[in-house]
């Protein structure tokens, strides 16, 4: 044959010469087995990729660095490609089915990566023409330091937009919380008004009504400021939470008899020693998470309820038997406004849940159960043992000199109004410049009360004034950012307290009768 070839390469056999034309046919794909053989020999010394060679669907060729990664075990999965999340048990596995997929297609070339465990591996596949037919050829490069690389850029960069969006949001949660606090704040004192005027007294009732609904207005609002993680106030009083608990239960009971779902709560709930918190906030919580529950259970199956005291605090884990949460997205469950098709209107719930426990000191995660369904877990500090509080003695009604500092008109008018009607002298001032006058030429007051926001003048700025004039000075500020102020804001220690807009009447009551009040370092205890 050898020489049949050259004669033909040196123009002595004719074309038209059937046998002869044969033979070098035959030469020729001898020739190209050689040259591929050499070729994938040549590749297969590479210790720097792994090489493999897919003919007919099976692996006829693989280099030492390709059996290395054969031989450890693990599930390789589809990072980076056209085709979705494809799984693959092996190494042998994976090159065969892609290769499947190149010859199946047009295009001559194929990239995609694939990860198991830490490693990840970037495989180039290319058609390979033979002499027998078409095979793949396979290279595979380890990229795991830059895949991680990528993921550590990635995670960065979602990070950043996450505290941009959180802080985007506590911008528009905080403006918000404070004009609705203002407009609620007004309500309640005109509400107050209406009570405290004998003329309506048959609407007493009516009245007493609309002050719960005001309630129940600013607790939705406050619930804003947790869920753009802006509240800074942790409460001091202690609640039970057994009885907490236990009620949110047999409300959420009751919610589910009534959807015919069939799904029922087992609850193993001891008595538990006081923790850290308000009622309503956690009758609140626990209400949104088993809601959130109810809704991914399937019927018929069971909510399990539990808790238990710890040396850390109490933990309370509320679990269901639904589809759990894609194991991608158990990082990202408690940021606003996340969602899945398996958690669909969950991400506002527990981004609540996760700015509340975060304000009470205490911590709340997610996991999935190893029998199917997911589980809260909350964990609550322990109540501080505190000191009964010296009563002090009642004193009776006193008319006392209040000074009025805010910009807001509606806040001034109806104030003024109310604390008149109760018997007390009352004088005002638009603004900070205002009130610093007044104190300049010596005017004197039982009582400051001073608004925090104000134009030109923060409520911070007069109050600096005023104790600069008068050190023995009692002011106390009145805002709607209230439980945005830290307990250690250094800025405390000029004031007696801060109170919250809207206005807590008995509190303000309690001040205005007690002739003495606290000092400005008794403040924590009563903001």
């Amino acid at each position: 044959m050898r020489n049949i070839t050259h004669q033909l390469s040196a123009g002595a056999v004719q074309p038209g010469d059937a046998l002869a034309e044969e033979a070098i046919v035959q030469g020729r794909r001898t020739r190209a087995a050689r040259d591929e053989i050499a070729l994938l020999r040549w590749l297969g010394r590479s210790a720097h990729s792994a090489v493999a060679l897919v003919r007919g669907g099976r692996l006829t060729m693989t280099n030492a660095l390709f059996r290395e990664l054969e031989l450890r075990d693990g599930e390789w999965r589809w990072f980076v490609g056209p085709h979705g999340q494809v799984r693959y048990p092996s190494l042998r596995h994976l090159v065969c089915g892609e290769a499947r997929e190149l010859l199946r297609g047009e295009d001559p070339v194929r990239t995609c990566r694939f990860e198991r465990g830490d490693r990840a591996l970037e495989l180039r596949l290319e058609r390979f023409p033979t002499a027998t037919g078409s095979a793949v050829v396979v290279l595979g490069h380890d990229v795991s330091e830059q895949a991680r690389g990528e993921a550590d850029r990635l995670r960065d960069r979602e990070t950043r937009m996450h505290e941009e969006r959180m802080h985007a949001m506590g911008v528009v949660a905080s403006g918000l919380a404070h004009d609705l606090n203002h407009s609620l704040n007004v309500i309640a004192l005109r509400i107050a008004t209406l009570r405290a005027d004998p003329r309506f007294e048959a609407a007493r009732r009516s009245f007493e009504g609309l002050g719960r609904v005001v309630d129940d207005a600013a607790a939705t609002v406050a619930r804003l400021q947790d869920l753009a993680r802006r509240r800074r106030d942790r409460p001091a009083e202690s609640v039970d939470l057994t009885a907490v608990l236990l009620g949110a239960v047999e409300m959420a009971r009751t919610e589910m008899d009534g959807t015919g779902a069939g799904l029922h709560i087992d609850e193993a709930v001891p008595p538990l020693p006081m923790v850290r918190g308000t009622a309503a906030e956690l009758s609140h919580l626990f209400a949104d998470l088993l809601a959130n529950t109810r809704d991914s259970a399937p019927a018929g199956s069971t909510v399990e309820v539990r808790a238990r005291a710890g040396r850390g605090g109490v933990v309370v884990t509320i679990a269901d038997r639904g589809p759990g949460i894609p194991e991608e997205d158990l990082s990202r469950v408690f940021d606003p406004f996340f969602s899945s098709s398996e958690t669909r209107e969950t991400g506002l719930v527990l981004s609540i849940a996760y700015g509340l426990m975060e304000r009470l000191g205490g911590s709340i995660s997610a996991a999935n159960r190893p029998g199917g369904g997911s589980v809260y877990s909350l964990t609550f500090p322990l109540a501080s043992a505190q000191q009964p509080r010296e009563q002090k003695k009642a004193h009776g009604p006193r008319r006392a000199s209040v000074l009025l500092v805010d910009d807001e008109s509606d806040n001034l008018e109806v104030l003024e109004e109310l604390l008149t009607m109760e018997g007390h002298r009352v004088e005002t001032a638009a603004s900070g410049k205002a009130a610093i006058e007044r104190f300049q030429r010596g005017e004197r007051y039982d009582l400051v009360l001073c608004d925090v926001g104000m134009p030109q003048m923060s409520g911070w700025q007069v109050v600096r004034e005023i104790r600069r004039l008068e050190p023995s000075a009692r002011i106390w500020l009145l805002t709607g950012w209230a439980n945005e102020i830290s307990e250690h804001d250094p800025r405390l220690a000029d004031v007696q307290g801060v109170l919250g807009k809207p206005l807590d009447l008995d509190e303000l009551r309690s001040l205005l009768g007690d002739p003495q009040g606290p000092t400005p370092s008794e403040h924590h205890a009563m903001a």
